[in-house]
């Protein structure tokens, strides 16, 4: 599918298009468990998060960047910072030819809850503030209409601040062949190095992929294949993918078993996770959406760790600049992949059942900025002049 997007045949001629997006939103937010402890405590926070979009899409050139920040004050004094969480996106995309694309992709992330940065698996962790960068190449080249090539390397390193830091290399290189104008099968070699403060490990995965256009905004994919580790020798690795879209409702499946890395947490981990998200178009001011996932995370030396997730969201824009929405999010962890921590001889500090709840409501105000960029020729006949 990503393929396809990136190999999309047309003319490299036409208007460019800019836009600049500003906002500013307002939150107020009620978590009654703060710290993600078995003995939870409520806490109140109002955070205010400007943020900054802009963009430059043509024919051949697409570029996005994108870099917001929290403000925070909350009734725990210790919470109370100017800096409490960063987010930055950046991506480019350069169509070289009618055939070859080349990307590259940057994400930065800060937190003082580190749940928010273990993305594939939820885990919630203790309170201390973590960061996450991720930098990520990419190429796609159609070698003939029903043929394509494609590669990538991505580097991930995740550390608590002076604390333990873990670092995932991933290269993979994918062939794919369009068998159908609805089906498309790929081959795909993936390689990861598992860098931390103790030792290093590798795996090798060879995944075969069957990708299918099942009806006008519906697909469905699956992967599978053996990987071979450095760490538990030969291991299954495998995934699942279902979308459909229609003018109301948006639905996706996904499902994967594989391995990763979490922030704090030694060596690679194996993952099993499963994700369902829902979004309803009710009127064009309204919408809900809600989110489900459930996570299974095994350490290297057998510790393990069941994330559920749950999440329901609504939103209105009573039109202009403004956007209301409330959001409900529910997380229940059961067990727990942190090192246990001895005392006279017995475990203590171990979270191994943490209930979550947390309600937010915010405001939005958010101009939107657009310019579009005619080329040389249409400009000069814009003015009158023939060149």
């Amino acid at each position: 599918m990503v393929l396809s997007q990136l190999l999309a045949a047309g003319a490299a001629y036409g208007q460019a298009q800019v836009e600049f997006i500003p906002s500013m939103s307002v939150f107020t937010v009620y978590d009654d468990n703060i710290f993600a402890r078995v003995e939870g405590s409520a806490g109140q926070m109002l955070q205010v998060r400007p943020s900054l979009e802009s963009s430059y899409e043509s024919p051949t050139v697409r570029l996005l960047g994108l870099y917001s920040f929290d403000m925070q004050r909350s009734n725990f004094g210790t919470l109370n910072t100017l800096d409490a969480r960063r987010h930055a996106l950046g991506e480019t995309r350069v169509r070289t030819s009618p055939f070859t694309t080349l990307g590259f992709t940057t994400r930065y992330d800060r937190s003082e809850t580190p749940g928010d940065i273990n993305v594939d698996t939820g885990f919630l962790g203790e309170r201390r503030t973590a960061e996450r960068l991720q930098l990520t190449p990419t190429f796609a080249r159609r070698l003939s209409p029903f043929t394509a090539v494609s590669g990538g390397y991505d580097w991930t390193t995740e550390h608590m601040i002076d604390g333990e830091r873990g670092t995932m290399h991933t290269a993979r290189g994918s062939w794919g062949r369009t068998l159908t104008e609805r089906t498309t099968l790929s081959a795909t070699f993936v390689t990861r190095y598992f860098v931390d403060d103790i030792e290093n490990h590798i795996s090798q995965s060879a995944l075969l992929g069957w990708d299918r256009e099942m009806a006008p905004g519906t697909r469905i994919s699956f992967f599978g294949g053996p990987r071979l580790t450095s760490y538990h020798g030969m291991a299954p690795e495998a995934g699942a993918t279902f979308a459909r879209a229609t003018n109301r409702t948006r639905l996706g499946l996904d499902y994967f078993h594989g391995e990763t890395i979490v922030l704090g947490i030694q060596g690679p981990v194996a993952v099993d996770a499963a994700s369902t998200r829902v979004t309803r178009v009710l009127t064009r001011r309204f919408e809900l959406s809600t989110h489900a996932g459930i996570s299974d995370v095994r350490t290297l030396d057998d510790r393990q760790s069941t994330i559920y997730r749950g999440t329901l969201a609504g939103s209105w824009s009573p039109g202009g600049l403004y956007t209301v929405a409330a959001t409900y999010g529910l997380d229940y962890q059961l067990g727990t992949i942190r090192s246990p921590i001895f005392l006279d001889g017995e475990a203590v500090g171990l979270d191994d059942k943490v209930l979550r709840h947390v309600f937010r409501v915010s405001v939005t105000v958010a101009p939107r900025y657009k310019r579009s960029i005619l080329p040389p020729e249409e400009a000069a006949r814009a003015k009158g002049v023939t060149r």
